[in-house]
């Protein structure tokens, strides 16, 4: 398998190498060009391969002369026959994408059956990229999202923090077509429905010249009530105590017992210590309602559920807080 240290010219004449001396010789070409036993897919599709180092990434050398082509194949045998003997995305170097396109398309943002498109992305953790990238692999050439020739192609591209599939769309303005397409991939990579992917134009890397930077997150419309018990003790706690600490004559101490006498104490002997407590407490309320604003926005959850968390864990707190936060941290 390969390193990080392993060249593009390497990889692409490893794959190359093992094709020529496979079990697909000369002879079952020529079946597989002819009205053979062979399973013939819709379409013609082809592999394409890029790795830019750290010194070209930033430099001015063309995207174009960086891509190789590894090969093209229309049945079943002639898709194993590449697959088999290509490396697993983990195990390639940083910074390189496998492309899988229909024939006689670039994986250009400029080629002429791109440029009107977009793509969908998915980040991943690292590890898991080689199993999704199959899985998708096998939906595309199997037609399995069934939305015509709006599928351009297909991309997996390894990077030091994440992964990133992604799949090419014709049109990106087609809105029904785009949403379809998100969808059969949800379902065709067993993705949660709540599982962000985002989206963006080919014009816009164009102009920003990247692919993944300044995408358009799926908007997250949720929201958890909490169980209305805890407003008693978060609320009314913090009304008895801005009632204690600056009316305190208008508080019935008798009818609590020893909470009240105790509370009666604090009241007229520490009125400062009251008045620190109940700025500290308002404070912290005001301080997680802005984290869970903030919270809200990176999860790109839309305006009205925003201000609902905010509103919310103003008035409960961590309560409401700790129910966004498990949200996040099951989304990363």
């Amino acid at each position: 398998m390969a390193t990080n240290s392993a060249s593009d010219e390497e990889i692409v004449l490893e794959t190359n190498d093992k094709i020529e001396n496979s079990s697909l010789t000369k002879d079952e070409n020529n079946i597989i060009n002819s009205d053979s036993p062979f399973h013939l897919l819709e379409g013609r599709w082809t592999f394409w391969y890029t790795h830019r180092p750290t010194t070209f990434r930033n430099s001015a050398v063309n995207y174009d002369s960086c891509l190789k082509k590894l090969g093209t194949f229309g049945s079943i045998e002639e898709f194993w026959c590449y697959y088999d003997h290509m490396k697993f995305p983990s195990d390639l170097p940083l910074y390189s994408d496998i492309h899988l396109f229909k024939e006689n398309l670039k994986p250009m943002w400029e080629e002429e059956g791109n440029r009107l498109g977009g793509k969908w992305i998915l980040r991943l953790k690292k590890g898991l990229s080689t199993r999704l990238w199959e899985l998708l692999v096998l939906a595309v050439i199997g037609e399995q999202f069934n939305v015509g020739k709006e599928i351009c192609g297909i991309v997996c591209s390894i990077r030091p923090q994440e992964d990133l599939i992604s799949i090419w769309t014709k049109t990106a303005n087609n809105q029904s077509v785009t949403q379809r397409i998100k969808e059969a991939m949800k379902k065709v990579l067993n993705l949660p429905q709540d599982c962000p992917v985002e989206y963006k134009t080919h014009n816009d890397s164009l102009r920003d010249n990247c692919s993944y930077r300044n995408t358009d997150r799926m908007t997250d419309h949720f929201f958890q009530a909490v169980n209305p018990l805890w407003y008693i003790p978060c609320d009314g706690g913090l009304l008895q105590l801005a009632i204690i600490t600056f009316w305190p004559n208008i508080m019935s101490y008798d009818y609590l017992g020893l909470l009240g006498q105790f509370m009666k104490y604090l009241a007229y002997n520490h009125h400062c210590l009251l008045v620190w407590i109940f700025s500290i407490s308002i404070f912290l309320h005001i301080f997680e309602a802005c984290v869970a604003w903030r919270i809200c926005k990176r999860l790109n959850i839309d305006s009205n559920n925003t201000r609902r968390w905010f509103i919310q864990t103003l008035l409960l707190g961590y309560p409401s807080l700790g129910i966004l936060r498990q949200y996040a941290t099951k989304k990363r």
